[in-house]
């Protein structure tokens, strides 16, 4: 009973383990070379080519806003378990997030990861994803997919620290949006497939130094008294913070009420 017991545990963990990184791994030595590098602060490379839907060649710096932040989704086309719920997850955090707006706030990039995906793939799932946005701008520069050959691939994915290997006919792979500043910087990552809107939005204020949004002075608030948890991988309040805006409000209210007591007893 325990060795069937053990048995059963194992394939749950196995089971579980494939739903996190995409396939089941048929070798445990292959661990290492799976996974997620953060490279906070590091700069992508200027010379990154890869393929847009109508098969054309672009820089991916080209690409960038010039006053907004991207987020780049990285994932392969014909994927049949993780990248799909990656980017469903990207989708539905995007029309959640009801304060910033796509093409006018920020904008998304999602590029393939397998030098076998092509163009018209690319197009077929642009169309999928771009037809369901309910918020902002609907358009190809809002939110393009990519595909690219082997080596600029390997440029990109190393650049950002994104591991993965081939495992049969598909690919063993972790999962995270990474968030980059305007001058292609890497400012964080959100890992898994599901999103907090919250964490998605201060990551995109973050990103952008709080100038995007319709209010600058709530975006400076926001940040004042969030910030990003490296063990639990999410934003939180910053309690000092909080209790450094508590005591300043408290100390106004005081100087607010003496001046008024000290006037009406001159008058």
């Amino acid at each position: 009973m325990k060795k069937v017991n053990l048995i059963s545990s194992i394939v749950l963990v196995l089971i579980l383990f494939s739903s996190e990184f995409g396939i089941a791994i048929t070798d445990s030595r292959d661990l290492k070379d799976i996974g997620i590098d953060e490279k906070l602060g590091d700069t992508l490379p200027d010379d990154i080519t890869i393929i847009d839907e109508n098969n054309n060649p672009v820089l991916f710096k080209d690409l960038l806003s010039s006053d907004t932040p991207t987020v780049l989704n990285l994932v392969y086309y014909s994927c049949p378990r993780l990248c799909n719920f990656a980017t469903d997850g990207l989708l539905q955090v995007v029309n959640e997030t009801l304060s910033l707006e796509i093409g006018k706030d920020y904008k998304l990039l999602t590029v393939s990861f397998d030098p076998a995906d092509s163009s018209e793939l690319a197009a077929t799932k642009a169309l999928k994803y771009r037809s369901r946005v309910k918020t902002g701008k609907q358009t190809q520069d809002s939110w393009p997919f990519f595909t690219s050959d082997q080596e600029n691939i390997e440029k990109l994915t190393q650049s950002v620290g994104f591991k993965y290997k081939i495992d049969g006919n598909e690919f063993a792979h972790a999962s995270a949006l990474i968030v980059l500043t305007p001058q292609g910087r890497i400012s964080r990552y959100l890992h898994g497939i599901q999103h907090v809107p919250n964490d998605f939005r201060l990551s995109l204020l973050e990103a952008s130094k709080g100038e995007i949004g319709t209010s600058k002075l709530l975006n400076s608030v926001l940040l004042f008294c969030y910030g990003f948890d490296p063990v639990g991988k999410k934003y939180a309040l910053k309690a000092l913070n909080i209790v450094k805006a508590g005591g300043l409000i408290t100390l106004l209210s005081l100087c607010v009420g003496l001046t008024y007591f000290w006037r009406r007893e001159r008058r």
